[in-house]
């Protein structure tokens, strides 16, 4: 099988992620409620065993997400929490993010390229964030990125939680070790897709095979945990 390794200049990244019955992570008006409470417990736990939560800058302008672990849902404290992680080729996201105002003393981190101007720079410093610059654009150099919170900041394991362009793009660059998805029992017909690829395959023989490693049952959701090879499917 032809898996992507973790190695000394990469972590191991996976997605996490809740989808519609059709594949949707939210509706065209920006619902995203998808996940039931056990979910949220997984995914939080999740969170506090990972290094490093890595979301596209779409993501913090539609969800506002904070990144952080809630410790209530896992019943336990942290001694360390993950690093956040904005990718964002500009350095465009709203200076009142709570990825950037929650929990000051946690590192967040502004992956963008040379697009980024300096005054733009110097308000998401100043806000105690740290800008890292990876390539010219004009999207944000993800082998680049992912070397970079390797070495630099000893990120081993890295959860990506979308958006969809994120996810898209790092399939195409064969970056994505593992996914899991909790699916829950709602359609909506139109939304955003799970997977928004800058290069789409034209058959199906071109995607890459998620060999499923496992599932479960949470409440009204079903969970699955999928290897991501770069090669066909064998279709016995």
């Amino acid at each position: 099988m032809n898996l992507p390794k973790p190695s000394k200049t990469r972590p191991f990244v996976f997605l996490s992620a809740a989808i519609s019955l059709d594949g949707k992570i939210a509706t065209n008006e920006g619902d995203t409620q998808l996940s039931n409470s056990d979910d949220w417990k997984r995914v939080h736990r999740l969170r506090a065993d990972s290094d490093a939560i890595m979301v596209g800058s779409g993501t913090i302008k539609a969800d506002d997400s904070k990144l952080t672990v809630n410790e209530s849902l896992i019943d336990t404290e942290i001694d360390k929490h993950p690093i956040r992680v904005v990718v964002s080729s500009d350095g465009k996201i709203p200076l009142k993010s709570r990825v950037i105002t929650h929990r000051p003393d946690i590192l967040t981190i502004i992956a963008t390229t040379s697009q980024c101007s300096l005054n733009q720079r110097s308000k998401l410093e100043k806000r105690g964030c740290q800008v890292i610059e990876c390539g010219k654009g004009p999207l944000t150099d993800l082998h680049q990125l992912l070397f970079k919170l390797k070495t630099d900041f000893e990120v081993e394991k890295l959860m990506v939680e979308g958006g969809s362009r994120l996810n898209g793009e790092l399939i195409n660059l064969q970056l994505l070790h593992e996914i899991q998805l909790a699916l829950a029992p709602v359609i909506c017909g139109q939304g955003i897709p799970l997977f928004n690829l800058l290069i789409p395959f034209s058959s199906f023989i071109e995607s890459p095979f998620f060999e499923i490693k496992t599932f479960d049952r949470i409440g009204d959701m079903i969970w699955l945990c999928m290897s991501v090879h770069y090669q066909s499917r064998r279709i016995v």
